[in-house]
C-alpha cells in the first residue's frame, strides 16, 4: 500500500494481484482462445448494403440537394432507401449463406448499382416534373395578373368612348 499526500488530498493505492490455480494446483494466467469469427466471406458478386454505400461512394452515384456528387455514402441512406423502396420499384436485397454457413442479407453489387441509378434517375423526373409544374404555375399567375389589366383597360376606353 502507498500513501501519497498533498495538501489537501491523500490518496492510497493497492495493488491486487490475480493468479488462477489450475487443478493440477501451479499458478498459470489464463488464456483466452481466439473467437471464431460470426461472418464469413459471401459469395462472389455479393456485398452488404454498407459494402453497397462504400462503392457508390467511390463510382461518385449520390449527389446532394446542390448537385454535388458526394464522396461518401452514409450506410444509413442505403439502409433508409432499403426499408423504404417500394413494391413497384423493391431494392434487390437476397438472403445468402456465407463461408461459414451463416445467412445472411445481401445484394449483387451490379444489381444495388443500377437500382440506385434507377432511383436517381426517379428522382430526376421527380424534380423536373416538379419544376415545370412551379413554372407552369408561374406562367398561369402571370397571365391572370396581366388579363384584368388589359380588361380593365378595354371598360376605360369604351367608358371614354362612350362619353365622347
Amino acid at each position: 500500500m502507498a500513501r501519497q499526500s498533498n495538501a489537501d488530498v491523500e490518496t492510497v493505492t493497492d495493488e491486487v494481484e490475480t493468479v488462477i490455480d489450475t487443478p493440477e494446483g501451479s499458478a498459470e494466467k489464463a488464456t483466452k482462445a481466439k473467437k471464431e469469427p460470426a461472418r464469413g466471406e459471401l459469395p462472389e458478386g455479393y456485398v452488404t448494403p454498407v459494402g453497397l454505400a462504400h462503392k457508390l461512394g467511390e463510382l461518385g452515384l449520390q449527389k446532394n440537394k446542390s448537385g454535388e456528387v458526394l464522396k461518401t455514402v452514409p450506410p444509413q441512406m442505403v439502409y433508409s432507401y432499403m426499408n423504404n423502396a417500394g413494391e413497384a420499384n423493391p431494392f434487390p436485397l437476397e438472403t445468402v449463406t456465407d463461408s461459414i454457413g451463416v445467412e445472411r442479407k445481401a445484394l449483387k453489387l451490379d444489381a444495388g448499382i443500377a437500382w440506385w441509378e434507377e432511383k436517381n434517375a426517379r428522382a430526376d423526373a421527380r424534380r423536373a416534373n416538379a419544376a415545370q409544374k412551379a413554372k407552369d404555375k408561374a406562367d398561369k399567375a402571370a397571365a391572370a395578373a396581366a388579363a384584368p389589366t388589359d380588361e380593365a383597360e378595354a371598360t376605360v376606353e369604351g367608358e371614354v368612348t362612350e362619353a365622347e
